[in-house]
């Protein structure tokens, strides 16, 4: 076994409750592993960085950063390439499954169907009146399901997307059932937090 002490440096963010970030404090742990190659002069550095906020932590390393520090790269890159990183260690995905979504969407393509919209798109082609108006009240039931795998074992889930978009409705399904994941939402408010902040240090440390 070998142990090493390495340095890391600690930066705290506060009065981040207004908008845009309506956070609470976030704390950032940096570790700036040094130089990793050089070729021709021509530096690359190696860095880690955690973030936390609120009980939750994400966490990331770059082997590859040019010949700047861990927050030099943060305050560089956008915040979707960062959150890309960050959110791969905790399998966090940008959009998720969502009942609520897929009852709005078979309503609202029920209605559409009803009045001719776009009907060569969908299993049923135009409906009539009192077969939109089913399919409209029998997708209520579809607000409680939590996974598309779920779905499978209903038939009150099968009878309603069957009768709107056919026996092959999960292709559908996945079309029209998944929403903007508020975990994902909240840590992109939390990258941009920490990167407005590295740039607000970048520039303090050159007017320095």
């Amino acid at each position: 076994m070998k142990i090493e002490s390495t340095s890391v440096t600690k930066f705290l963010i506060t009065d981040l409750m207004t908008e845009p970030y309506k956070l609470d404090p976030v704390t950032v742990f940096i570790e700036d592993l040094g130089v990793r190659a050089e070729n021709e002069g021509r530096k690359t550095r190696q860095g880690k960085i955690t973030i936390e906020c609120y009980g939750e932590s994400w966490a990331t390393y770059w082997g590859s950063m040019g010949d700047r520090t861990v927050a030099q790269f943060v305050a560089d890159e956008s915040v979707d390439y960062v959150v890309g990183c960050l959110r791969r260690g905790v399998g966090l995905e940008p959009t998720v499954f969502s009942g609520e979504a897929l009852t709005k969407a078979v309503r609202k393509i029920a209605i559409g169907c009803r009045r001719g919209r776009e009907t060569w798109r969908y299993e049923c082609g135009r409906l009539e009146q009192d077969e939109a108006r089913r399919i409209y009240d029998d997708a209520e039931c579809l607000e409680q399901f939590e996974s598309p795998e779920s779905l499978m074992h209903s038939s009150e889930a099968d009878a309603v997307l069957t009768a709107l978009f056919g026996s092959e409705w999960h292709y559908a399904v996945s079309d029209h059932a998944f929403a903007p994941n508020p975990r994902y939402e909240y840590l992109t408010r939390v990258v941009s937090a920490v990167r407005d902040a590295m740039r607000s240090l970048e520039q303090q440390q050159e007017a320095a």
